[in-house]
């Protein structure tokens, strides 16, 4: 049942994949006075957003992608698990972002511009992968893992979150 909120409905989230320490992290955040509704993964990552920001991504231990609207902010925050197990495609024309864990959920979309990307064609055939961020489209992007999008104020702007370290739990 996504998309999940907070309790004044200000925060929301989509989420693909599994917070394997959402208990822990459900505690931390009651303790902190905050009323969750489900006992789902997925709420988990509201409340942390609402405490956190984009800091809550230090904090989560699983298998992801995920996007948070923030309303009051008008900001979406997408991001993508450390090792990358959980796929985020993007398509981004400095008016709309289209995102989604397969390439055919964007393919599907009336708005995206696909066309062969020739270069990731010859990456392809040279090393038998595509390196993140590309993809055998042009406009098509990965979100390379270990790394998180926000869009505001009609921006986009990518950045890691991880360093190959694991900070304290809490």
């Amino acid at each position: 049942h996504q998309p999940i909120s907070n309790e004044t409905e200000s925060i929301w989230v989509v989420l693909n994949g599994e917070i394997y320490n959402y208990q822990p992290l459900a505690e931390w955040l009651q303790q902190r006075g905050h009323r969750l509704k489900t006992s789902s993964d997925t709420e988990v990552i509201v409340h942390l957003y609402e405490e956190l920001g984009e800091g809550c991504l230090d904090r989560l231990r699983g298998m992801f992608a995920f996007a948070v609207w923030d309303q009051s902010r008008s900001r979406l925050v997408v991001a993508r698990d450390r090792l990358g197990v959980k796929p985020l495609f993007y398509y981004w024309d400095h008016h709309r972002l289209v995102f989604g864990s397969e390439l055919k959920t964007l393919l599907a979309h009336p708005d995206v511009e696909t066309s062969l990307d020739v270069r990731a064609v010859e990456m392809y055939l040279r090393y038998s992968y595509i390196a993140d961020p590309h993809t055998i489209f042009e406009g098509i992007k990965k979100l390379p893992p270990g790394h998180y999008l926000t869009v505001e104020d009609g921006c986009l702007r990518i950045a890691p979150y991880w360093n190959g370290l694991l900070p304290d739990p809490i």
